[in-house]
């Protein structure tokens, strides 16, 4: 595993971690960094303004399309993906953060985008309703499943390929470190 402050950060990255850990915002700073192409698994899974989500075969030959190039950052958990997307890259970045900072990080975001109406993947807007009164709130799904992915990811790590650079970022102030080495 390589020291979060002075990683040698290939052109094939996939950001992995709980909802709410900032998957999106370090992939999408990589990709502008590094001038690659920015893939998000959520902009492939979802199809329409109603969270539908697209079939399991189409959203894996999506992610197989997008990955085919020789540089991207791709944010997302690989758990049904993790046959396509990890034979691609050469780089796997894990925001391994506690609960109760995801968790505060997940809320304030969930405010100012039920609140903005900010349109997501395929046209999906937050709203108070389905973040706060629904049985599949983000907040929800969050907390819930902060413990099934650190465990996913705990026994996938030993397990990586050893030509995958490995990047284990476990609070704020290293992924910082890490962004501002590429910048």
């Amino acid at each position: 595993m390589m020291d979060v402050e002075t990683p040698k950060l290939g052109q094939r990255i996939a950001v992995i971690g709980c909802s709410g850990s900032g998957k999106s915002t370090l992939a999408q700073a990589l990709a502008k960094a590094k001038g690659i192409p920015y893939v998000n698994a959520d902009g492939l899974l979802f199809c329409d303004s109603n969270w539908t989500e697209r079939p399991k075969t189409e959203f894996y030959a999506l992610i197989q399309q997008h990955l085919a190039g020789d540089s991207f950052t791709y944010d997302g958990n690989i758990g049904g993906s993790q046959q396509i997307v990890l034979p691609r890259i050469d780089t796997l970045i894990w925001l391994d953060y506690p609960r109760h900072f995801v968790m505060r990080r997940l809320l304030w975001r969930t405010i100012h985008r039920a609140w903005t109406k900010q349109p997501l993947y395929a046209g999906c807007t937050e709203s108070w309703r389905m973040s706060f009164a629904s049985r599949d709130s983000i907040l929800l799904y969050a907390w819930r499943s902060h413990g099934k992915r650190k465990a996913q990811y705990e026994a996938l790590w030993p397990t990586l390929d050893p030509a995958i650079t490995k990047v284990r970022v476990r609070n704020q102030a290293q992924c910082d470190a890490m962004l501002q080495a590429v910048l």
